[in-house]
């Protein structure tokens, strides 16, 4: 029969894990953190021992919510849910930005079977795989040569304006404008499309400029573009419509 850890060794077996991980009793106290753990707490401008062995988990949530922060409610019901035996595990998203860059981790929370029940928080850092999700999510809804929204977008941009919002019957008013480019056949075919793509980026910049930063300008396909202006009255979309017009001349 394989002999039990020594403390020493169960400590180097916890330092040795890569993410930011602490052992909390059945109470919600932590009982043991790793290397990284202490060093996660400095990295956030904290002190390792105000998140260290001895304090209570669930105590740093209620603090953390009665400050204003939302997701500490939800991991001290996770936390007891664990704790409790009624949920295999529990998991929350966030955001966790620092001077340097903008960070996303994942808290996961696992129970701890064995003479001295508990559970297991640990911090992974999901920064890369929330970066690429985020490529991904602005690539399906903005057009590649102009950056500007796509028709996708500009479809759901238009129907948030015209959905009535909570607790009020009627929507605000919303103009849509749109706009082709006059002569802009003859550049491709003079030119090439690489003029022609020219001209369109150099459009889409000049619609950007005469915006409010409430409208949404898309590019529909080939050169024609669109504007959904949410909470604006007629002479405001006759007054946009005359701005974008004179840019484009």
């Amino acid at each position: 029969m394989a002999a039990a850890l020594s403390d020493a060794s169960a400590n180097a077996v916890l330092d040795a894990l890569p993410d930011a991980t602490a052992v909390l009793d059945r109470a919600g106290s932590i009982v043991a953190v790793n290397h990284a753990w202490r060093m996660f707490a400095l990295d956030n401008g904290g002190v390792p021992a105000a998140t260290g062995v001895g304090v209570n988990y669930l105590d740093l949530c209620a603090r953390s919510a009665a400050a204003g922060c939302d997701d500490a409610g939800v991991v001290a019901a996770g936390l007891q849910a664990v704790l409790a035996g009624d949920t295999v595990d529990s998991e929350l998203e966030y955001p966790c930005p620092s001077p340097a860059a903008n960070r996303w981790f994942l808290l996961r929370i696992t129970p701890l079977a064995g003479p001295t029940p508990g559970a297991v928080a640990s911090h992974v850092n999901i920064t890369r795989r929330k970066m690429a999700e985020n490529i991904v999510a602005h690539e399906a809804a903005h057009d590649p040569l102009t950056g500007l929204a796509n028709r996708t977008l500009f479809t759901t941009r238009l129907t948030e304006a015209l959905t009535p919002r909570s607790g009020r019957r009627d929507v605000a008013d919303v103009g849509l404008l749109y706009l082709d480019l006059d002569g802009f056949k003859p550049v491709n075919d003079t030119h090439g499309h690489d003029a022609g793509d020219e001209v369109l980026v150099v459009a889409a910049h000049r619609l950007r400029q005469h915006v409010r930063p409430q409208d949404t300008v898309a590019r529909l396909g080939g050169d024609e573009f669109a504007v959904t202006a949410p909470r604006i009255t007629a002479a405001g979309l006759t007054a946009l419509a005359a701005r974008l017009t004179h840019a484009l001349a």
